[in-house]
């Protein structure tokens, strides 16, 4: 996983891709949340795309997850300054090992996945998180993110592009979360481009995400040069999923 501690402070300059997947994410669970105030938790909140949207819906509590200390300092600066009457709480913790003191109306889970080691766990971990009917919301970067910079650098290098990101298909994350023990409700699916003026600007902003090469051999100098060549007036896709999951047995929590 990428150090997001050093890529706090940029993150939100070129996270176009998962403030866009935030925002459909968010409209498409607010039809199964609760009429009562949630109580609400977000996983990999980052610096805050999703935390704010959530704190609009002023719920009983929200409670922000991220293993980034960096990241959460920004969240936590965004929440005091437009939210300070909202009782949230803030959690620098790992997602895959956090254990929660309470249990939850909805959980989401927003452009995070990708940097999990074991999602099939994580799933089976987070519905115990969940009251009765409670939802668990997952935004998600499908298999044709990023296919133009993965066949660039094929053609570039002649080899595939190593990444510590994992891209997977709605009906894979479908099979994961079904699994798990989880119904699908309700999802979207869309494809957002992202346009650059120049090459070397597109691969910065993947840098300031996270996304980067994680190969053991470095692109050479010439090899570097191609890969900017054939990545001239850029652009890049990112599909971005939208699923609503619910419990197929929600037991009982006092």
């Amino acid at each position: 996983m990428p150090n997001f501690n050093i890529k706090a402070s940029k993150y939100d300059s070129a996270s176009e891709p998962q403030a866009e997947l935030a925002m459909e994410l968010f409209e498409l669970s607010l039809d199964y949340l609760p009429d009562t105030l949630p109580i609400l938790l977000d996983v990999g909140c980052g610096t805050g795309h999703l935390s704010l949207d959530l704190a609009g819906l002023f719920p009983k509590r929200l409670d922000c997850l991220d293993i980034s200390k960096e990241m959460l300092e920004i969240c936590r600066e965004k929440l005091q300054v437009n939210f300070p009457n909202v009782k949230w709480r803030l959690f620098e913790n790992d997602a895959e090992s956090f254990e929660p003191d309470i249990k939850y109306d909805g959980i989401y889970c927003n452009a995070t996945l990708q940097w999990f080691a074991d999602v099939p766990k994580f799933l089976s971990r987070v519905k115990k998180w969940l009251k009765p009917n409670g939802i668990l919301c997952i935004g998600a970067f499908g298999e044709k993110t990023l296919c133009e910079l993965r066949s660039a650098y094929f053609e570039a290098a002649g080899r595939q592009l190593e990444t510590a990101a994992k891209f997977f298909s709605l009906d894979k994350l479908t099979e994961f979360s079904k699994k798990a023990g989880f119904d699908l409700l309700e999802f979207s699916e869309c494809i957002y481009v992202q346009d650059f003026e120049e090459p070397a600007f597109a691969l910065k902003t993947l840098g300031k995400m996270g996304v980067t090469g994680t190969g053991k051999k470095p692109l050479t100098r010439s090899e570097a040069q191609k890969l900017k060549e054939i990545l001239a007036n850029a652009s890049f896709s990112w599909e971005l999923m939208a699923m609503i999951f619910r419990a197929k047995e929600c037991p009982y929590f006092p």
